[in-house]
């Protein structure tokens, strides 16, 4: 690498905070945030630091690798591109496209380049075959997506900057910076919605390292976060709380799901949920009445038998 400073983006997570990379003598030495990046504001986290590790590991792949009877030995691009190809159709071939199998984990969809070849990839293998991180991470906000927008990776991002309200349920983006959030430095982020007079209010099994921070805080018992939102949704309904708005023009069958919360009162989900009945229709009231607000679910409301269930949007911004 030249001499001098490299601005760059870290991509090991979704918040893709903005990074300096000072080099000396051709090598790394120092990493910082970048203090002109819009998103991140200067913001990083260990994983951009070590970036360095990554880069200067001794044992870092730098060219393709094959395993043979004298153990691993480098190739060249070309002809590892030829052998891949070559081995792949040959085995589809012989046995069928569902034969292979593709595993698909990060940091692939944080680079453009992934993103744009690894579905005409996939669809010109044909297998059925797939595995990823997102099976236990996100597949319930993917399905949600795909019925609501027409595609599984349209995912509502919660305006957090521009938030008065901040409902959090099974999430904990102190810890995870809020994946599916997309910004970074989630503690400054929360800050700054205090500091406007702001408030968030976190709906978890236990009291996360989130939860500690919260205004409010609500213990739920793991499971049941489905029927929390379908008693928050018959609150809706039954106060006379639903205002469409603008949305109205893109939004169709709204009878259906004030029938479908009916049999969903606070007090019929109240001891399965472990939260009263005053509680659960406080904050769907608190949801309907604060002009900017956003509801945001992570993996805690995902990796559980009712994930598929949940009413309304995986990520929903309100104003």
């Amino acid at each position: 690498m030249e001499n001098g400073t490299h601005y760059r983006t870290c991509h090991l997570c979704e918040a893709m905070c903005g990074v300096a990379i000072e080099v000396r003598d051709g090598h790394v030495a120092s990493i910082k945030g970048d203090e002109d990046d819009p998103l991140s504001h200067g913001h990083i986290c260990p994983k951009a630091v070590a970036l360095q590790d990554l880069h200067e590991d001794p044992e870092r792949l730098r060219k393709p690798v094959r395993r043979t009877t004298d153990g691993w030995q480098e190739m060249e691009w070309d002809e590892a591109f030829d052998l891949v190809a070559s081995r792949l159709h040959r085995v589809r071939k012989e046995h069928g496209r569902n034969s292979i199998g593709a595993y698909l984990g990060n940091p692939n969809v944080h680079n453009h380049g992934s993103l744009v070849a690894t579905m005409p990839f996939l669809r010109a293998l044909g297998t059925q075959n797939r595995f990823s991180a997102t099976s236990n991470d996100q597949l319930p906000h993917m399905l949600a997506s795909l019925e609501m927008f027409g595609h599984q990776i349209l995912f509502p991002i919660p305006d957090i900057d521009r938030t008065d309200l901040f409902i959090c349920i099974g999430a904990n983006p102190m810890a995870s910076n809020g994946s599916l959030m997309t910004v970074p430095d989630f503690r400054g982020r929360l800050k700054a919605l205090k500091g406007r007079g702001g408030r968030m209010v976190v709906v978890d099994p236990r009291r996360t390292e989130t939860g500690k921070l919260a205004d409010e805080f609500h213990f739920i018992r793991p499971g049941t976060d489905a029927l929390l939102l379908m008693a928050m949704v018959h609150t809706l309904f039954e106060e006379d709380l639903v205002n469409l708005g603008h949305a109205e023009q893109w939004t169709k069958d709204v009878d259906l799901v004030r029938l479908a919360a009916m049999g969903f009162t606070p007090e019929a989900v109240s001891e399965q949920t472990g939260m009263p009945a005053a509680d659960i229709r406080n904050l769907a009231r608190q949801l309907a009445t604060t002009p900017r607000a956003a509801l945001y679910t992570r993996m805690g409301t995902s990796t559980q038998p009712l994930a598929a269930l949940r009413p309304g949007l995986p990520t929903c911004s309100i104003s």
